[in-house]
């Protein structure tokens, strides 16, 4: 877990008054969390470094669910949501579903491709994809 949790704190990031991406500090999520009315987790700096450290493993729920409030409430508006799932590393069935159709070589090419684009040419493929799904079935090429 604590790999997990580490990894949450440099991907979420906050944006400085010059510009610079900065991470959170675990006084700074402890704080937040434990000021956020809508779990009734409280955390201190001290028991979430421990997390961090690995020293505890075993959080409650409530927490877990505090972290996971925090780090998506704070995430890129783009990026996946962030789940107490993804906290505790079970299998989010949305993964599963991705992993299964990203195995097409042909499907994994166009994500490849997608991924490369720019978020106007992303809206504009978007579009494209929809007026098929409009035309026949989607999910009846062959080869997918």
């Amino acid at each position: 877990m604590a790999e997990r949790l580490n990894a949450l704190f440099a991907r979420v990031r906050w944006t400085d008054a010059h510009g610079r991406q900065r991470e959170y500090s675990t006084a700074e999520v402890a704080k937040a969390v434990t000021a956020d009315p809508s779990h009734p987790a409280t955390l201190s700096r001290s028991y979430l470094a421990m997390l961090r450290n690995g020293s505890h493993t075993n959080p409650t729920l409530s927490v877990l669910e505090g972290l996971a409030k925090f780090f998506d409430d704070h995430r890129e508006p783009e990026s996946r949501p962030i789940t107490v799932q993804c906290l505790v590393a079970q299998e989010d069935p949305e993964d599963a579903l991705l992993r299964e159709r990203l195995a097409g070589h042909q499907v994994w090419k166009i994500a490849m491709r997608a991924g490369a684009m720019t978020p106007a040419m992303r809206e504009q493929l978007l579009k494209m994809i929809e007026t098929f799904d409009q035309d026949g079935t989607p999910g009846t090429g062959a080869g997918a």
